[in-house]
Formats: C-alpha cells, structure tokens, sequence
C-alpha cells in the first residue's frame, strides 16, 4: 500500500510539473495570449461580470448559478473564484489550478487501468501525464479539464462497481456524472445509458439482487440531486424542462452546415452564412424572449434541413467527424501554433471533403504550421497503433469484459454526441479510455518483444 501511495504521489507531481512548466512557459513568452483559445475570452468576459456582482453583493436566488444559460456553473464558479482571488494572474492561475485538476486525472486513469491488469496502470497514467491533448487544454481558459476530470472520476466508480457492487462505488458513479453535467450538458443523455448497462451487466452474470437496482438508483439520486438546481431554474424562469438553450444554434449553424459540406463540397463557413440568413427569413415574427423557445424554432428549422441532406450526407459528415476528432493533434489547439497566421480548417476550399482534408495538409499556407500538424499527425498515428494494440490484448484476455464494453460505448457516445463538429478539443472526453488502451497496448507491445528474445 506505501508503495502504491509513493507511485501515485510521483505520477501526480511529474503530471503537475509538466503543466505547469508548460503554462508557465506560454505566459513568460506570449502573456495572457499564450493562455487565451478561441472561447477564452467569453468565459473571461462571463467571469468578469460575475464576480462584479459578487463583490457588490447584487447575487441572488438563480443567479447564483451563473450569468450565462449555456455555460454551467461549476466552470464559472472555478474562473470566478480565481478571478476574485488573483485578479489580473486569472489567466494563469486558472490553467495551473486545471492543471492540478488534470494531475488528478492521471490518478484515476492509473485507478480505472488497474481494474483490467494492475501491470497496465502505470504506463496508463505514465501516458496520461505527457498527453499532450491533455497538457494543451489543460493550459488553456477552456472548460474541458474539469469535465474531463469528473469523466474520469464516474468510470472509475462504475469500473469498480462492475467488477465489486458496493454502495460507495454507487455514490461515485453519481457524483462523477453530477459533476460533469456542472461542467457540460454533453454527460446527461448517457446516464440512462450507462444506468441500463450496470444492469444488464448484472442479469448476463446471473448475478442480479435487488441490491443492485438500489445502487444504481443511488446513483441516479445523486446526479439529480447536483443538476436539480440548472433545471428548476429553467422551469421556474423559462417553462422548459431543458438544461441548456444551445441546441438550435448547434443543429443550424454546426449539424447543418458541416453535412451540407459533406454532400457538395460547400464550405462551412457559406453554408453557416445561408444557414442563418434562412433561420431569420422563415422565424419573421415569431421570435421569443424566452431563449428555450427561440431554440426550439432554430432546432426545428434546423432538423428540417438536415431531412433534406439525406441519410448518406449524415452518415459520411460523421464518419469524417470522428475521423478527424481521433486523428488531429492536440498542437494545432497550442498558441504559439495556433496563432500562426494561416487559412484554418473550416476556411479551406476543396471540392469535396477528402479534397479539403489534403488541402489543409499539404497545401496550408503557412510552412511551420504544416510541418507542425504533420509531425503532430505522425505522432498520433504511431499512438493510435500501440492503441489498436491494447484493444487487441484486452479482447484476446478478455479479464474485464464488461468493463471493455463500457470503455467502447463511451468512446462511441462521444463520437456521436459530436458528430461532424471536430477538433483535439472535443475528443478529451475519452482520453482516460484511450490512456487505458495505452497502457495496455505497452505491456502487449513489450512482452511480444521478449517473446521474440
């Protein structure tokens, strides 16, 4: 146990130190800038405005949970907390306590390795800790490492529970999934899928008590109890049983456009412009205050299109998706490279997908960033090898089926939940699965080798 303990405190200290060598780097040569992505500076704006009104004392009832519908709480009370603390270091005080949150991460990934082979746990966290989807995002003023974090803490919980129920796993399980749905609604549509498959797992084992279904119900108590607060407000304030009022805008401006791409080849960008100029058109006058509303209509608006794109523009806009969600360096998402000036991805002209794909590869119109994306693509794909590897070892051994399958279908949810919207961002939630096929691809990798000795 001593010995357990020391390895874990080694692993968190070695994660931290490289993340905070690297925020600290980027804020020394770029400043705030080095700190900042796309997003940043509305969540900076957002955590400005609440902490204004929490030194004035002018929070009250619902406001509590945030100035902003689409962003939930528990991102904005970390940035705001920071902000109240540090003032003007926010920037990079918030990266370095993420990077403590994503130290943390490694840990469990080490934990939820263990429950397969305890010999795939070290170089699992080992893994995680020179990650570097997780050290760029983790040094950036985003709200993925939090989110990540609790992923990671609920198929802890659920890994264990599957291979010894217990009431303490349960409540892990909750919190993990209560946690992330703070951080992002994208959790919320799998917990009736994960609580199914707890106890599906269960009757297939002949194993099934009653005990059990109290279990997952504990499960399912706790992550209501920690999102009942986001829903009542919406409620109470808006008539709508709905935890976040982004989804018209993600089908019309997101969904639409990238399958519209898929089909003939026109640009995301064009198809963002026509998207919105017909969403206004057809809306006239029957626009609402109530943003859960307006939703509804972009949605409808939105899902009407989709219909008209066919199944198969559907079908390949996700396939390219998840493709390039798997395949695309984090060092793309680093500033020092992300703000090379360049014609990004979306931006990139082609006549078809796989066209474009080629285009933003070897035809970029800047030459560091291209040899920065190729060597970063070289490096994933020699990743996603060793990974192959330990999906093969841990289906041969089959030790923790179950356990596999969870890992898969969570892989598999996120893919979906992205769909065509792509980006080393958006594939964060399944890294502590991918850091598990690591290690086991590792240990399945070296004892081939002294095989061959």
């Amino acid at each position: 146990m001593d010995s357990t303990r020391a390895t874990l405190l080694r692993l968190f200290v070695f994660a931290l130190a490289l993340r905070w060598a690297y925020d600290v780097a980027l804020f020394l040569t770029m400043g705030r800038e080095g700190l900042m992505g796309a997003d940043s500076r509305g969540y900076l704006t957002l955590a400005h405005e609440f902490a204004a009104a929490a030194r004035g004392g002018s929070l009250s009832g619902w406001q509590w949970l945030g100035p902003d519908l689409p962003v939930m709480p528990l991102s904005s009370w970390l940035l705001t907390a920071n902000m109240l603390l540090f003032g003007e270091l926010v920037p990079l005080t918030y990266v370095m306590s993420q990077g403590i949150i994503d130290a943390g991460t490694c840990l469990l990934i080490y934990g939820i390795a263990c429950g397969f082979d305890d010999r795939y746990a070290y170089p699992a966290a080992v893994a995680a800790a020179i990650n570097p989807t997780q050290i760029v995002l983790s040094g950036l003023i985003y709200i993925d490492t939090p989110f990540v974090f609790f992923v990671a803490l609920f198929l802890f919980g659920a890994i264990r529970w599957l291979a010894l129920p217990s009431w303490r796993y349960a409540i892990l399980i909750g919190v993990g999934l209560g946690g992330a749905a703070l951080v992002r609604v994208l959790i919320v549509p799998w917990v009736a899928v994960l609580m199914g498959l707890l106890l599906l797992v269960c009757v297939l084992r002949r194993k099934f008590r009653l005990q059990y279904v109290g279990h997952v119900a504990a499960a399912s108590i706790v992550f209501g109890v920690l999102v009942a607060p986001i829903l009542a407000r919406n409620v109470t304030q808006y008539g709508a049983w709905a935890f976040t009022p982004q989804t018209g805008a993600h089908v019309s401006y997101w969904i639409v456009p990238l399958v519209r791409e898929a089909k003939d080849g026109t640009p995301w960008a064009h198809g963002a412009k026509q998207m919105s100029v017909r969403v206004k058109k057809r809306l006239g006058d029957r626009k609402s205050s109530n943003p859960f509303e307006t939703s509804t209509l972009v949605a409808e608006i939105g899902w009407q299109e989709l219909r008209g794109l066919g199944p198969s523009a559907v079908i390949k806009a996700w396939i390219f998706g998840a493709a390039i969600n798997l395949g695309s360096p984090a060092v793309i998402l680093s500033p020092p490279i992300a703000r090379l000036p360049r014609t990004g991805f979306y931006g990139t002209e082609g006549h078809s997908l796989t066209d474009k794909v080629f285009n933003f590869l070897f035809r970029s119109d800047n030459a560091a960033y291209a040899w920065a994306l190729l060597v970063g693509l070289a490096g994933v794909a020699i990743l996603r090898a060793v990974q192959l590897c330990g999906l093969g070892a841990l289906l041969a051994g089959l030790s923790n089926p179950a356990g596999l399958l969870l890992l898969l279908m969570w892989i598999g949810f996120v893919l979906a939940v992205n769909g065509p919207v792509a980006s080393p961002k958006y594939r964060l939630p399944i890294e502590p699965a991918l850091m598990v096929l690591t290690g086991a691809g590792f240990c399945a990798l070296r004892d081939w080798r002294r095989q061959r000795r």
